[in-house]
């Protein structure tokens, strides 16, 4: 049952929920309008969608379950505790919606912008379809966003997409005193969990909204757990175990950029054994592999580009091998059928927006076809 938290200014039960009031901050426009905040990290439920273990988590925006941290690479633990492909559902009739957060690391890279890196981005789903909403940030200690000017209406449902590449230490959301906000709980039914690299977490999307893995999430109407590490997808046991303890719709493997610098028997093996071990413990639920996109943009570059084939003949030649031994409910996505192009990447490699559109793109297409889902 969905609870409405009203948030009147002298509530004292909406106070003791939402939190204490605060001026709001920074537009001059509202420095008058009494805000009141809610913490996520309060709530009763599990409100943080994309998070496989909600209950298991060290820090509250963390990916991986605590005990993970035996049991994983260093590398991709600590990847681990970014927020990519965390968001959190609510509605809110508010005509102001004001978000302030901290975050651990650098705020920016040179190849992505702060907005990627450590930013957030705001959606709404509405019967027409999604809608965008552009807000005023500030990039100081406290990172603080400012959504205003807003059309109210009390059934407008927001996603608020959280950093790809940043740590939150803690992160609030505040609405005017006479608005309502109506946490939602964190979607499970009909997952898609990508295990992947730097280009799934989310390297070089503008914002975090335009990751592909974001935008799948929207054009398929379905919570996607985002398992990317960057640099560090490498077809590992430890992370296959824990991708077996979940049961989403379909898994995604897209491994293979960081397969680049193994040996052509490890690659192989990898990719065999981590489909395999996956068909062993979940018989029902597909795998969809993923060649390495960027096969077809280095084409001046032969060094690189032989290095792009040779790993995607590779997981062809263990794919067909895997099919011919009897493996069933397994696909592949050719990096044709991504179709990236010279204006697709930041560097050759991470999609720019360009790019990730038409992963997204792909990924639906695909995913449509073996789930059997129709356009809604």
């Amino acid at each position: 049952m969905n609870t409405h938290y009203l948030i009147p200014s002298l509530l004292i039960l909406a106070t003791a929920i939402i939190g204490t009031p605060a001026t709001a901050e920074p537009e001059d426009s509202l420095k008058t309008t009494e805000t009141r905040w809610w913490n996520p990290a309060q709530h009763d439920v599990p409100v943080i969608e994309g998070q496989a273990w909600p209950h298991e988590v060290r820090d509250f925006y963390d990916r991986l379950p605590a005990r993970a941290e035996k049991t994983v690479r260093r590398a991709v633990w600590n990847l681990s505790r970014d927020a990519a492909g965390l968001l959190i559902r609510f509605r809110s009739d508010a005509p102001v919606i004001q978000v302030r957060y901290q975050v651990q690391d650098a705020l920016d890279m040179p190849h992505m912008p702060a907005t990627g890196v450590s930013g957030v981005d705001l959606y709404a789903r509405e019967n027409s379809g999604w809608n965008w909403i552009g807000g005023k940030y500030s990039f100081k200690d406290t990172i603080t966003y400012t959504f205003q000017t807003i059309k109210a209406d009390p059934d407008r449902e927001y996603y608020l997409y959280l950093p790809l590449y940043n740590k939150v230490k803690w992160l609030e959301i505040g609405v005017p005193g006479d608005a309502q906000l109506e946490p939602l709980p964190a979607r499970n039914e009909g997952s898609i969990v990508i295990y992947g690299t730097s280009i799934a977490q989310g390297g070089c999307a503008s914002r975090p909204g335009l990751a592909w893995t974001a935008m799948l999430g929207r054009k398929l109407n379905r919570p996607v757990i985002n398992l990317a590490f960057s640099g560090n997808g490498r077809l590992e046991e430890a992370v296959n175990r824990l991708l077996q303890e979940l049961d989403p719709s379909i898994y995604v493997i897209d491994c293979l950029p960081n397969m680049r610098g193994f040996p052509d028997d490890t690659t192989r093996a990898r990719l065999t054994a981590t489909v395999t071990a996956l068909r062993q413990k979940k018989p029902d639920i597909p795998i969809l592999v993923v060649e390495n996109a960027d096969a077809s943009i280095n084409s001046l570059n032969f060094i690189r580009e032989e290095d792009f084939d040779r790993v995607n003949n590779l997981a062809r030649e263990a794919f067909d091998a895997m099919k011919d031994n009897g493996l069933k409910n397994i696909y592949l996505l050719p990096a044709r059928e991504i179709g990236l192009g010279i204006e697709s990447t930041v560097d050759g490699v991470h999609p720019n927006d360009i790019g990730m559109q038409e992963y997204a793109l792909a990924y639906e297409k695909a995913i449509r076809k073996i789930l059997k889902l129709s356009r809604q």
